[in-house]
């Protein structure tokens, strides 16, 4: 009796210690998995060709969107718009730079106008990553940028910007990238829009 149940404990141990050693390999090949997907996200973003001329004023319309969207994303949609005005002010690059008005064409001035539409768009809530952390999936935009000479009415640039959160780090950090993300994204198109639109 005291044979088998020696026997059984230590036919026990033994699988204990066969499990530990085949997940610290698994885990060791995951680490080295993760090291090209470092290296990708430390890669030199795509060179921006600057326009051929210059602007001084640079004024940005509220974002164009299915009704749907601007249901679902109003708050997040003006966000957008306004922390997109507000980073190009920062850089004090340019001598205006401001919410284009509803209706106003602007032609003959000599201005950029950047007009947005939102593709498709999806924020996870704050309940559905409270209940459902990473599998609540994660939060993405899709925006078209669209660059317009104001003077000529002429379409000088063209430009798509995707972005999205990872899901296990929202869930990690409680949703903080989700509602970001409008923001975010903004301050990578004020990015985009510096390097490629000279100053006059």
């Amino acid at each position: 009796m005291i044979k088998k149940r020696f026997g059984f404990v230590f036919g026990m141990v033994l699988t204990a210690l066969l499990a530990i050693s085949l997940g610290g390999c698994a885990t060791g090949k995951s680490a080295e998995q993760s090291e090209p997907e470092k290296a990708q996200a430390q890669a030199p973003a795509a060179v921006v060709t600057p326009l051929s001329r210059g602007y001084s004023d640079i004024f940005v319309f509220e974002m164009d969107a299915s009704q749907a969207l601007k249901n679902d994303y109003a708050e997040p949609i003006k966000e957008t718009q306004s922390v997109l005005v507000t980073s190009l002010l920062m850089k004090n690059k340019y001598k205006k730079v401001e919410p284009a008005r509803s209706g106003e064409t602007y032609k003959g001035r000599n201005g950029l106008l950047v007009k947005l539409k939102l593709n498709d768009m999806r924020i996870t809530s704050n309940a559905a990553r409270f209940w459902g952390g990473a599998f609540a999936g994660n939060s993405f935009m899709n925006i078209h940028m669209t660059l317009v000479d104001a003077a000529t009415q002429s379409t000088v640039r063209e430009e798509d910007f995707n972005s999205s959160n990872n899901a296990w780090a929202a869930a990690w950090n409680m949703g903080a990238t989700d509602r970001s993300l409008p923001s975010d994204m903004a301050k990578i198109m004020a990015e985009y829009i510096e390097k490629a639109v000279p100053a006059i």
